[in-house]
C-alpha cells in the first residue's frame, strides 16, 4: 500500500482524471449530423464492454479502478427506447485514498437516436455533483436540474441545437459513422452539452494503426484526436488520443491522454454480446 501512495502526487484530483476520462470519452464523439431516420445500430440490447483505468507517474503504472458500460432497451408509454449506463469506481485498495462512485445513465429514442433524458452523478471521496437533462424536442430545449455539493441546487432552460446530444448517448450514437470516409488528417468540429451548456470542439482523424491491450489482444484501429475542455488537470488542446476497432462494431479500444502531472489511459478489458463478429482482431 505504501508503494500506491507514493506514486499519487495529487490523489485530491487524479482518481477523479482517471475515471472521468471514459466519460469525457463519452461526450467527445462528434455528434456533427442530426440523424434523419432509424439507422441499424451497431450494438444490441445487452451489449456491455468494460475498461481499465490507469495512472502513469513517472514510469510507473498504477491500475485504479474500472468503467463499465452497458446498453439495454426499455419500454415507456409504449414507445421503445435506449437505456445506457456507464459507471465508474475506484478499486478498495484506492478508496483508502480517493473514493470514486460515478453513474451516468442516458435515455434516447429507438427512431432517431435522440436524446429524451440524461442524468449524472458523480460522487469523489466526501464531494457529489448531480446534472439532470430532459430534453424537449418540439421546444428544442433542455430543461436542467444541478445540485453540486456547496451552493443552492438551480435549474435552467438551455436552447438545443441541432445534433447535440449528451455526453453518454453521444458515443453509441457515433458508432454508426465510418471512419474509413474521413482523409488522414481531417478535422472535424462538433458539439457537446456538458456541464449546463453546450461546448464546440472536433477531432482530427489519423487514419488506422494496431493496438495491443494489457490482456495481450491486438486489433486493427481507427485512431482520432480529440479536443479537450481545460481545467485543473486537462490541458486546453489536442491531447486525447482515442483507438476504435476498425471492424462494424467500432468499439472503443483504448483512450490515452496527458494530464498536467503524467497521464491517464483507460483500456478495454472484457467485451460482452457485441453484435458483429471482431474482424479487426489480430491473431
Amino acid at each position: 500500500m505504501p508503494k500506491i501512495k507514493a506514486a499519487i502526487p495529487n490523489r485530491n484530483g487524479l482518481v477523479r482524471v482517471v475515471f472521468s476520462l471514459l466519460f469525457l470519452l463519452s461526450g467527445l464523439l462528434f455528434p456533427w449530423q442530426t440523424v434523419a431516420q432509424k439507422q441499424n445500430r451497431v450494438f444490441l440490447p445487452g451489449e456491455k464492454l468494460t475498461y481499465g483505468a490507469y495512472y502513469n507517474w513517472h514510469f510507473l503504472w498504477v491500475n485504479a479502478g474500472e468503467v463499465v458500460f452497458v446498453a439495454d432497451t426499455v419500454n415507456q408509454n409504449k414507445v421503445r427506447k435506449w437505456s445506457l449506463t456507464s459507471i465508474g469506481k475506484s478499486f478498495k485498495a484506492y478508496d483508502l485514498f480517493y473514493t470514486v462512485r460515478d453513474t451516468f445513465y442516458s435515455r434516447v429514442l429507438d427512431d432517431n437516436f435522440q436524446p429524451d433524458y440524461f442524468f449524472r452523478s458523480v460522487n469523489h471521496a466526501k464531494s457529489s455533483t448531480l446534472h439532470e437533462y430532459t430534453f424537449d424536442a418540439a421546444q428544442r430545449k433542455v430543461y436542467s436540474h444541478v445540485k453540486r455539493e456547496k451552493g443552492p441546487p438551480f435549474r435552467d432552460t438551455l436552447a438545443w441545437k441541432p445534433a447535440t446530444r449528451d455526453m453518454l448517448s453521444t458515443v453509441y450514437e457515433f458508432r454508426a459513422y465510418e471512419f474509413d470516409r474521413l482523409k488522414k488528417g481531417e478535422k472535424v468540429n462538433f458539439s457537446m452539452l456538458v456541464d449546463n451548456k453546450t461546448e464546440d470542439l472536433y477531432f482530427r482523424y489519423l487514419g488506422q494503426e494496431d493496438v495491443k491491450t494489457r490482456n495481450g489482444r491486438k486489433f486493427r484501429c481507427h485512431h482520432v484526436l480529440i479536443t479537450l475542455l481545460g481545467g485543473d488537470f486537462f490541458p486546453d488542446g489536442e491531447y486525447m488520443h482515442v483507438w476504435f476497432t476498425a471492424d462494424r462494431n467500432r468499439i472503443p479500444v483504448k483512450v490515452e491522454t496527458k494530464i498536467l502531472v503524467g497521464s491517464v489511459n483507460a483500456i478495454l478489458t472484457n467485451l460482452e454480446n457485441i453484435k458483429y463478429p471482431l474482424t479487426s482482431e489480430i491473431n
